[in-house]
């Protein structure tokens, strides 16, 4: 009679079977970690270029309101004079001044025209428009809130000296309420990008 041999199939023991599934523990790990990296990376410089987009389209903005910049006076809603451009201590760092080129696509009947202001509200840049020049008791103002997370906002303003002041207009000027600058420098400081500055030279006569 012939003899059979049967043939065994060696498996894993269980200590290579633990060796195994600690090596591929660690490995799932790393990858996991080496990809949280990169998508955390990611987020972050994603983030970054919206914060700096949306900052060089506030400076735009602002920047494109000082251009337009006219010596053109206006009455607030008590009937006071309010100068072309002015700025105020009173804790919101704002400035104002009137401004051209208000476009009119609607070809509504107003002027074109306007009256625009900057202020810091809650370390939040407001920027503030009214519908009239000479404002009545009931004229209602719109803001629009521009950028947020700003710790604090300085004006300069350079008269025709060449001198930079912190407060506009200057005292002891003729026409005063006229009076331009001939430039404007504003300083945001912000939480995540630090001091930002942008010099704006005015077109206007002064």
């Amino acid at each position: 009679m012939k003899k059979t041999h049967a043939k065994f199939t060696r498996g894993f023991t269980l200590l290579e079977m633990l060796v195994a599934l600690s090596l591929f523990s660690v490995v799932s790990v790393m990858a996991y970690g080496g990809l949280q990296g990169v998508i955390s990376t990611k987020q972050s410089t994603q983030k970054s270029a919206d914060r700096i987009s949306e900052l060089q389209l506030v400076m735009m903005r602002i920047s494109n309101d000082l251009r337009q910049a006219i010596p053109r006076k206006t009455r607030d809603q008590y009937g006071d004079f309010s100068h072309a451009m002015e700025s105020s201590k009173n804790g919101d760092e704002t400035v104002s001044w009137t401004r051209a080129g208000y476009r009119n696509p609607a070809h509504l009947k107003r002027s074109n025209v306007q009256r625009v202001a900057y202020k810091l509200q809650q370390q939040k840049l407001i920027r503030v428009t009214w519908p009239v020049l000479d404002l009545a008791q009931d004229t209602e103002e719109m803001e629009t809130e521009v950028l947020e997370d700003i710790e604090s906002i300085e004006w300069r303003f350079l008269n025709n000296s060449d001198e930079w002041l912190s407060d506009w207009p200057e005292t002891g000027t003729s026409a005063q309420l006229y009076a331009l600058p001939k430039a404007v420098e504003f300083t945001f400081e912000l939480k995540d990008l630090g001091k930002v500055k942008r010099l704006i030279l005015l077109v206007a006569d002064t």
